[in-house]
């Protein structure tokens, strides 16, 4: 069966052409089926040379390794040429204006990637698909050849969702009904087929309900999961002590999460802050750690102290924007729908520490503040500031936060989803439908997951993380728009025998079709339900506490979980 590693060049439709004259590069990896010559392709539309042009590499011969690594070394080159042009703009922006002084579209400019471009996240992935692609060549064994391979394919998938839309950007007006059709109909546990990669050492019984599968970049068992520690989580001995240090504010949130939110330098870590899913997050993600899983660590502070800032003010507004524009026939627009709002950046200040000693709320803050401070958005206006008052301020106090420290030792290649690279087939991917039912985790969206690359004492590791466990223990079923973090609308039952005995899930539904959940069978849930089971409760009071639940939330989750 032949792989290939194929790159074409590609002339850019009319929409892209009024932005950039380059025309699109496709990056695309596919695995041929035998005597068919039929791939799953994998496509990446980025900037490339203007002469339309077709390259296509066997990467299980030599000779095609060789070119892909060609092709690699000139595609860094302009990756890392791109860079050097950003960072350049970015300076020369800043000497004419700090971006304190910038103006709302000045700062957008200054702050948002250029469509079409590639990120500092693809050129991490181009590196290591050259590295991969050398190790290849180095190797005769099949089995080790397949696997680096294999890791590639997963690297150009990722790189691939780097530049993918979280929604539709057009949907026609006819296409809606079918869509919330489409929506109403997802589901989760309707596998028959059996997982490819169960490990049958792991059985002693015959029982397929209890085979693991083979330790993989997504999981592997834990040593004893009634003895891991989920107070501190993540293999810690203590938690990191968020409110005490005084943190400068260092960038914003850039990405296209809901919850507004931005990064902090506290006493040499940086840290993003997410003000959203504060307590729920910081749960689920020490329950899925705690089953074996790849998560980002993420913890509770009930407040955060940040030395004052103007530009964290102003830049609160920076997240990329997500919008969907209905159109009649495919072309006519008949009303474009924003699905995030613009937060009010003293909704998330407690108070201001002034520097006579005295403090005053985030509300009178916003009064002081500003010359007009009836305007709907007074901090976009730099002139609309009273420097007389930010001299007097010390710091910022925030209201309880959603905290992840950054790990120095990783790099961020780009999402994978549940539906790639044969991830549906994988028996932790659709049993942690079963463990998403469990906590309510709706939010399976694949902007929510990571393909990172992880520096160890070994060298370069590929894991796929669980980045965003936001979104859960509230309303998991809800039609448009559930809600987590919701003690009384979180079912005590999730799982319900239909006719034949066979089981099934309600009250919980992803907000996005999850291929792996939907390929579940019986003996993955089963699996999954057997390392849930081996969570002791006082295991889950304790996450709970952590996390922020006040003691009445702690007694009553525990109960229903």
């Amino acid at each position: 069966m032949p792989g290939f590693f194929q790159i074409r060049y590609r002339p850019p439709g009319r929409f892209l052409a009024g932005i950039n004259r380059c025309a699109g590069l496709a990056l695309l990896f596919s695995t041929a089926v035998s005597g068919l010559g039929v791939g799953n392709g994998r496509e990446l539309s980025l900037p490339s040379p203007p002469a339309p042009k077709r390259m296509k590499f066997d990467v299980r011969s030599d000779d095609g390794l060789i070119q892909t690594i060609g092709a690699m070394d000139e595609l860094i080159d302009r990756a890392e040429q791109e860079g050097k042009e950003r960072r350049q703009h970015r300076e020369e922006m800043v000497t004419m204006k700090p971006p304190a002084e910038m103006t709302r579209d000045e700062l957008s400019r200054y702050f948002n990637e250029p469509d079409g471009r590639f990120t500092r996240h693809d050129l991490h992935g181009l590196k290591e698909i050259r590295r991969l692609a050398r190790a290849v060549l180095e190797t005769r064994d099949v089995a080790s050849r397949e696997r680096l391979i294999h890791a590639m394919e997963e690297i150009t998938s990722a790189i691939n969702n780097n530049h993918r839309l979280p929604v539709p950007a057009n949907l026609d007006f006819i296409e809606f009904p079918f869509a919330a059709l489409e929506r109403w109909r997802y589901s989760i546990g309707q596998g028959h087929r059996r997982a490819t990669n169960l490990d049958a050492r792991s059985n002693d019984e015959g029982d397929p309900g209890k085979e693991d599968p083979v330790s993989s970049t997504f999981w592997s068992r834990p040593p004893s999961i009634s003895d891991r520690d989920v107070y501190h989580g993540f293999g810690r001995n203590e938690l990191p002590r968020f409110e005490d240090p005084l943190c400068i504010y260092d960038a914003p949130k850039t990405s296209y999460g809901t919850n507004p939110g931005f990064e902090v330098r506290c006493g040499g870590l940086r840290m993003k802050v997410k003000f959203g899913e504060t307590s729920s997050e910081p749960f689920t993600a020490r329950i899925f750690w705690a089953l074996g899983y790849h998560v980002d660590p993420t913890d509770h502070a009930e407040h955060l102290k940040i030395r004052y800032d103007r530009r964290l003010l102003r830049e609160f507004h920076q997240r990329k924007e997500i919008k969907t524009t209905f159109r009649l026939l495919g072309f006519i627009p008949l009303y474009t729908m924003k699905l995030q709002r613009r937060y009010d950046p003293f909704d998330y200040i407690a108070f201001a520490a002034m520097k006579d000693g005295g403090r005053i709320s985030g509300s009178e803050l916003k009064r002081r503040l500003f010359r007009d401070s009836r305007k709907k958005h007074p901090e976009d206006e730099p002139e609309n500031f009273r420097p007389e008052v930010e001299a007097q301020i010390d710091h910022l106090v925030t209201v309880a936060a959603n905290v992840q420290i950054k790990e120095e030792n990783t790099r961020s290649i780009g999402p994978w989803d549940f539906g790639q690279a044969g991830h549906e087939n994988l028996r932790e991917l659709r049993g942690a439908g079963l463990l998403a039912a469990w906590l309510g985790w709706f939010d399976s969206r694949f902007e929510n997951t990571r393909l990172k690359l992880v520096a160890t004492d070994d060298g370069k590791e590929l894991r796929h993380y669980f980045s965003d466990l936001g979104g859960g223990l509230g309303e998991g079923s809800s039609f448009f728009s559930p809600r987590g973090e919701r003690p009384d609308r979180f079912t005590s039952s999730f799982t319900k025998s239909s006719a034949g005995g066979r089981f099934r899930i309600v009250g919980f539904k992803p907000i996005e079709r999850t291929a792996a959940f939907e390929e579940m069978t019986v003996d993955d849930a089963r699996w999954m339900a057997r390392l849930i089971a081996q969570l002791r409760e006082e295991q889950i009071a304790r996450a709970l506490t952590v996390s922020g639940f006040d003691p009445a939330q702690v007694r009553l989750y525990t109960e229903k979980l």
